[in-house]
């Protein structure tokens, strides 16, 4: 038998609480078929360490994710990864799980992110049919410890149950 015994600074572990935040600026918010628009994520890490830092920007009107949208620029510190209907993608966080991913979208992502860093990424859509053009824009940090690891913390919920910015662009013939 061992007897360990622990000062108390070791007791008195406090957990980490990242908490993540992002802006978004389009190029504009109407454009003609055919031409193309500029989406500017910039995604920042607040309070405490992250291990991950990720934003997720979706396109629940494309089917697959083609020649209609360039990654122009990021620096984030993983390359950015394409979500195609039908991956499965996690849901839930704090309590684990899958679903299928329901429209196509980029993660990017970066590691161990220190508090008040910042990462961004640069978009080119040229969006294939007239109407309104949807994005869903989300950043998460892990761990994902209380609802203030989540950006935005209202909203409009996406189908992994996670609130998401909904940003628009009038798309006219």
């Amino acid at each position: 038998m061992t007897l360990v015994i622990f000062p108390p600074e070791y007791l008195s572990h406090q957990v980490i609480n990242p908490q993540p935040i992002h802006t978004v600026k389009l190029s504009g918010d109407k454009i003609i078929l055919g031409k193309s628009f500029v989406i500017e994520i910039d995604a920042e890490n607040k309070n405490d360490v992250a291990d991950i830092l990720i934003t997720s920007v979706a396109f629940p009107r494309l089917q697959k994710i083609g020649n209609e949208t360039k990654i122009i620029s990021y620096n984030f510190t993983q390359s950015p990864t394409y979500i195609k209907i039908g991956d499965k993608i996690n849901s839930g966080y704090t309590s684990g799980g899958l679903i299928i991913s329901k429209y196509p979208s980029i993660e990017a992502y970066s590691r161990n992110v220190p508090p008040n860093s910042s990462y961004q990424m640069t978009l080119e859509i040229t969006p294939p049919v007239a109407g309104s053009f949807d994005m869903y824009v989300k950043t998460i940090a892990i761990p994902h410890t209380t609802e203030l690891s989540h950006y935005p913390r209202e909203g409009f919920l996406d189908p992994q149950g996670e609130f998401v910015k909904v940003y628009h662009v009038m798309i006219n013939p």
